[in-house]
């Protein structure tokens, strides 16, 4: 599979059900997520500041914990998989959502770690239907500024990420695009052995951006 598309700033990861089903506006969560998302943000921020990429591997754990408050990275797996995931078994299904989940995040923070840390600030925070609310932040580095746009639904009692937009592309829709290519030929068990393999393989750090 190739890299993330959202590599920029590569702020997640990081899927619910195939869809995210519709919920009474009684039934959504009345507060404005945008500033518990902002200090998810901060906090994994400063988990992985600085940090080797060996150092992030083995915090992945925590990174994940850090997100589980305002990221649903279960359903952004599921979600990437979108119509294939009826093709795994409950097994693979469980097997799929850990690795995938791992990889994502442990992507995102590496990427994260490079180099300066970044300034992230909120855009914009608004509810665009009664059981959908999207938040707009800048992460700002003294060489760029990178829009990244996080869908949000009610999950789990809260309003919760299912899908992150870097410049106009989505996380979800990059993986599901790949999936679905790779299902063409291939089997779920095919997609685990490569997961497990980019999961054992060394990750390298990426090279940090030049202040222009």
């Amino acid at each position: 599979m190739k890299p993330s598309l959202l590599r920029s700033f590569a702020l997640l990861l990081g899927v619910a059900a195939c869809a995210i089903g519709v919920v009474r506006a009684a039934d959504a969560p009345a507060a404005d997520p945008a500033p518990a998302l902002l200090a998810t943000i901060n906090r994994v921020l400063d988990l992985v500041s600085g940090k080797t990429p060996d150092e992030i591997t083995a915090s992945v754990p925590a990174i994940r914990d850090q997100l589980s408050a305002t990221v649903a990275v279960d359903a952004i797996v599921r979600r990437s998989f979108g119509r294939n995931w009826s093709k795994l078994t409950d097994p693979q299904k469980t097997e799929a959502i850990d690795l995938l989940g791992r990889l994502m995040i442990r992507t995102y923070a590496t990427q994260l770690a490079a180099g300066e840390r970044p300034k992230v600030s909120l855009s914009s925070s608004r509810q665009i239907a009664p059981d959908r609310w999207e938040v707009i932040t800048s992460a700002s580095t003294s060489s760029k500024t990178v829009s990244v746009i996080y869908r949000l639904a009610p999950l789990g009692g809260g309003w919760k990420v299912y899908d992150i937009l870097g410049e106009n592309l989505s996380l979800v829709g990059n993986y599901r695009q790949q999936f679905d290519e790779h299902f063409e030929h291939h089997s779920a068990e095919d997609l685990l052995v490569i997961l497990r393999q980019k999961l054992a393989a060394p990750v390298v750090a990426p090279p940090p951006t030049a202040a222009k």
